[in-house]
């Protein structure tokens, strides 16, 4: 079980988006796979979850690296 970084709804690990913060260059990346080494967090696959994270910068705040405005705005589900 995780919890959207936006939205704090805990939901089953596969039924979220995982963003990784890559450990030696801090670039954020959609993890499809989820076995990205790294920092993680997690959004719900809703385009309002998306909305949320760049208004708020929570995704930015849990995973302590800048993400690019241009991520959150596409529909990234599953």
């Amino acid at each position: 079980m995780r919890r959207c970084a936006a939205c704090r709804r805990i939901a089953p690990k596969s039924e979220l988006v995982r963003f990784a913060r890559d450990p030696s260059t801090h670039q954020v990346h959609i993890d499809p796979d989820q076995r990205l080494p790294g920092r993680g967090a997690y959004l719900c696959p809703n385009p309002n979850c998306f909305r949320l994270a760049l208004k708020r910068k929570s995704l930015e705040r849990a995973l302590k690296a800048k993400v690019a405005p241009e991520m959150l705005r596409i529909d990234h589900s599953p």
